[in-house]
C-alpha cells in the first residue's frame, strides 16, 4: 500500500466536510489505512535547512547559488532543480537578485513548490498540491497574509528568478499566496534530524476529516513516510478521522487553533458536549456547591455560551473565566521547573479547576517528568517519588481512556512510566519486608499487564523514532520481568 487508500476506504465529498474519507468495510484496530510519502518537505518559517539532508544550512550551492546546504553537503543533490535555478538566473541576468533570496531565505520553500511544476516527473504532484484547500479569501488581508507578502511573496517577485520558469505567466501575488495557504492549512509537522520541526505535504492524509476524538493515528518513519492506522475498530460507512490540534487542550482552545489555522469551526461530539464527554477538561469547580459540601462543575453552555453550574444557578462571566485562566498560566510559568512550587500550585488550582482541566493536566505532566528525572538521577530513590509519579501517570491514563479510548502514543508512554515505577516500588516494599513473595509476584503480574498494554499502544511506532526506541526498551523490560515472575519473584537486591 503506497500513497493511495486501499479497498477498505473511499473518497467522498459533501458541503460540510468537502472531500473526506469513509470506510467501505469494517477496519480492525491497528490495521493500516494508508502509507504515503510527502510530495515535498519544507523548513518551517524562520529555519534555513539543507535541501539535501534537512540539517541546519550554513552555505549555498556553488552552482545555482540559491539552494541552502549544510557544511557536510558539497552540492545540490537534485540536479534538475539546481539546473533550473542556475538557468533561470542566467536567462534573466542581470535582473535576478539572488541577494534578495538569500536575505529572505523563507523564499526557498516557495521556490521548491514552483520547481515541482518545472519538472515533468513531479508536475502531477504540483497539480495535486493545487487541488488542496487554501481558504484564500478567508486569509486575504489578514495578519498572516501581510506577513507572507512582506517576508516571502514580494521578495520572491522582486528577485525575478521566477521569470526564467516555464510557468512564469501564471505567477503573481495571489498565486503565490495560494501555495503558501495550502501549506499552512494542509501540511503536517515532521521531525527534523536535530529533533526540531519541519513540514511535509501529504495530499491523501490531508483528506482525512478532523475530530477531537479521532479514530485514526499517524506515525512517520525515518524516510518521512506517514502511516495512518485505525486506533480502534472503524465501522463500515464511518468517516475516517484524524486530529489537527492538541487533544490535551480545552474546547475553546482547540477550536481557536482550528479556526485560526485550518479555517473551520469544529462541531465534533467532544466539542459540542459541555463536559467534553465527561472528561471536564474545561470545567471549573462550583464554589457555591463546594460551600455546601456538594460536588458540581461549571461548564460552558454551547447554545448560550455562558458558564453555568450543572446543579445550581451559579455562573461565571466570560471575563472572569479569562482572568482565572490567564492568572493560572502566569503562575504556572513562574513555577516552571520548581517541583515544590508546582506541587503547591497544583493543590491551589484543584480548588478552582476540575482535576482534569487542561491546565491541571499540563501541570501534572511537568511534575511527572521532574519526578522521572529525579528517579533516574538518584542511586536509591525513596518510595514517595515512585508513589507520586504513579498517581500522576494514573490520572493521565484515566483521562486518555475518555478522550482517546483507542490505541494512542501518549497512553503507551504513560503506561510504561507507570509500570516501570510500579515494578521498582514493589521491589522496594519487598526488600523492606512489607510483603511476601507471593504478593510481590501478584503485583508484578499486574505490572506485566501494564507493559503488555504499553507495547500494544506503541506497536505501530517506526523503529528509528524515539517512540520506536522506547518500544524496544519496553519489550526488553517486559521480557526481564516475565522471566522473574516465571522463575520466582525476588528483590532487586538479590539479583
Amino acid at each position: 500500500m503506497a500513497d493511495e487508500f486501499g479497498k477498505n476506504c473511499t473518497i467522498c465529498e459533501n458541503e460540510t466536510l468537502g472531500r473526506y474519507v469513509k470506510a467501505t468495510e469494517v477496519i480492525p484496530a491497528g490495521e493500516t489505512i494508508l502509507l504515503e510519502s510527502p510530495i515535498l518537505i519544507l523548513a518551517c518559517k524562520g529555519d534555513k535547512r539543507c535541501c539535501n539532508c534537512y540539517r541546519i544550512a550554513q552555505q549555498y550551492c556553488r552552482k545555482c547559488s540559491i539552494a541552502p546546504l549544510c557544511l557536510d553537503c558539497a552540492e545540490h543533490n537534485d540536479e534538475f532543480d539546481c539546473n533550473v535555478l542556475a538557468a533561470a538566473g542566467a536567462v534573466s541576468l542581470p535582473d535576478v537578485r539572488v541577494d534578495i533570496l538569500k536575505k529572505h531565505f523563507d523564499t526557498y520553500g516557495l521556490l521548491q513548490c514552483l520547481l515541482l511544476h518545472e519538472n515533468l516527473r513531479t508536475r502531477k504532484a504540483f497539480g495535486k498540491m493545487l487541488q488542496m484547500e487554501a481558504h484564500l479569501e478567508k486569509r486575504r488581508n489578514t495578519k498572516i497574509w501581510h506577513e507572507h507578502d512582506r517576508d516571502i511573496v514580494q521578495p520572491l517577485l522582486q528577485s525575478n528568478i521566477w521569470k526564467g520558469f516555464e510557468m512564469a505567466p501564471n505567477i503573481n501575488g495571489d498565486f503565490l499566496q495560494k501555495i503558501l495557504a495550502i501549506w499552512d492549512v494542509n501540511s503536517h509537522e515532521i521531525r527534523a534530524p536535530d529533533a526540531e520541526i519541519m513540514r511535509g505535504l501529504y495530499p491523501q492524509v490531508s483528506l482525512l476529516a478532523h475530530n477531537c476524538c479521532p479514530n485514526a493515528n499517524q506515525a512517520i518513519d525515518d524516510q518521512y513516510r506517514m502511516k495512518v492506522y485505525a486506533n480502534r475498530e472503524i465501522g463500515r460507512g464511518e468517516v475516517v478521522t484524524n486530529s489537527y490540534t492538541n487533544l490535551l487542550l480545552g474546547t475553546d482552545e482547540r477550536r481557536q487553533i482550528l479556526r485560526e489555522g485550518k479555517y473551520f469551526h469544529c462541531t465534533c461530539d467532544r466539542c459540542e458536549d459541555p463536559t467534553e464527554l465527561g472528561s471536564h477538561m474545561s470545567s471549573f469547580i462550583c464554589s457555591a456547591c463546594a460551600g455546601h459540601k456538594q460536588e458540581s462543575y461549571i461548564v460552558k453552555d454551547r447554545e448560550s455560551q455562558t458558564w453555568k453550574c450543572q446543579k445550581c444557578e451559579h455562573t461565571l462571566r466570560p471575563e472572569q473565566v479569562a482572568i482565572i485562566l490567564e492568572k493560572s498560566k502566569e503562575e504556572m510559568f513562574h513555577a516552571h521547573g520548581d517541583y515544590r512550587r508546582l506541587e503547591y500550585l497544583l493543590a491551589k488550582l484543584c480548588t478552582i479547576l476540575h482535576k482534569n482541566h487542561y491546565l491541571v493536566v499540563d501541570l501534572k505532566q511537568e511534575m511527572a517528568n521532574i519526578l522521572r528525572n529525579a528517579i533516574l538521577s538518584s542511586r536509591r530513590p525513596n518510595r514517595q517519588l515512585f508513589e507520586r509519579k504513579i498517581r500522576l501517570c494514573q490520572d493521565l491514563v484515566l483521562l486518555l481512556q475518555i478522550i482517546q479510548p483507542g490505541m494512542t502514543r501518549l497512553k503507551g508512554i504513560a503506561l510504561y512510566e507507570m509500570a516501570t515505577s510500579h515494578v521498582k516500588l514493589q521491589h522496594l516494599k519487598f526488600e523492606e519486608n512489607e510483603m511476601e513473595e507471593d504478593d510481590l509476584k501478584k503485583r508484578l503480574k499486574e505490572c506485566l499487564a501494564m507493559y503488555r498494554e504499553s507495547i500494544r499502544m506503541l506497536s505501530h511506532e517506526p523503529p528509528q523514532t524515539p517512540e520506536g526506541q522506547l518500544l524496544k526498551n519496553v519489550a526488553k523490560e517486559f521480557d526481564v520481568l516475565q522471566k522473574e515472575v516465571e522463575n520466582g519473584a525476588q528483590s532487586e537486591g538479590d539479583k
